[in-house]
């Protein structure tokens, strides 16, 4: 698989077409027909049999078959429309590639749509675009009422880090008035702009104790019912011997009142 994407890597870079045997050439077209794009592969001959077709956006294979036709067709998601695709004819010794680029505005994605962080701590909010063009200019603005707040690296505790694909603000020292809120990443190419939001929350430091101490706290309780229940047991089991030790021995003899004693006397 690596091997494969370093071929496709290269089609890519020299802008050429690739092919196995003499006159063998392909030819692609892109046909939008309302909110659907058809991209087509056509290889004018072959003297190897087609084993089938692949198609790529990228890196990612989106579609593969196995059937024997000098013709290859594939429709593009309209959610992710944008970006470049090689189709290949698979055959033996080696397939034949070409490539295929749609131009369209950029998709921002955000990585993930609602974080969590801790008091003191930092925190990374990330967004990604794999639009074609790429995004040329990327932005991070904080959602207010009084009105959406640009962030660069010269702002307070925050700074940002970004390429081609992919843009991340990192916050440092989280402030639990100050930070929490939404915050939204806008990317822009020369087709068009869009942008995601990101909900990030915040717990004090000492949140995050709470499960900790909860079970300490049960441990303890349970630790002093048991204790508890101890000490009451030892105290009847004593209870119990003295009232055995001081009980008087019972007579088995006739026992003579005043009375008897007079009149025998």
């Amino acid at each position: 698989m690596a091997a494969a994407l370093l071929v496709v890597l290269g089609f890519t870079l020299l802008g050429i077409e690739s092919g196995s045997g003499a006159g063998s050439n392909i030819q692609t077209s892109i046909h939008d027909d309302g909110s659907k794009t058809r991209l087509t592969c056509t290889l004018n001959s072959s003297d190897t049999a087609i084993l089938g077709h692949r198609w790529m956006k990228g890196d990612r294979v989106v579609q593969e078959d196995s059937q024997p036709d000098l013709t290859t067709e594939y429709e593009v998601d309209p959610e992710e429309r944008s970006g470049q695709y090689f189709c290949t004819f698979l055959s033996e010794p080696a397939g034949r590639t070409a490539s295929l680029t749609v131009n369209g505005p950029p998709k921002i994605e955000a990585v993930t749509k609602s974080e969590l962080g801790i008091q003191g701590e930092r925190v990374v909010l990330a967004c990604e675009s794999q639009s074609f063009p790429p995004v040329t200019e990327w932005a991070w603005y904080k959602i207010q009422d009084s009105g959406d707040q640009l962030l660069n690296n010269k702002s307070q505790n925050k700074f940002v880090v970004s390429s081609e694909t992919r843009t991340e603000l990192h916050i440092q020292e989280l402030d639990l008035k100050a930070d929490p809120g939404q915050y939204a990443c806008y990317g822009t190419n020369s087709e068009g702009k869009d942008r995601a939001i990101i909900t990030l929350r915040l717990r004090s430091r000492l949140a995050a104790l709470w499960p900790f101490l909860g079970v300490v706290t049960e441990v303890v309780v349970l630790v002093t019912i048991i204790l508890a229940c101890e000490k009451c047991r030892k105290t009847d089991e004593a209870l119990g011997e003295e009232d055995t030790g001081s009980a008087p021995p019972k007579s088995s003899g006739h026992r003579m009142n005043d009375k008897d004693k007079r009149n025998a006397n």
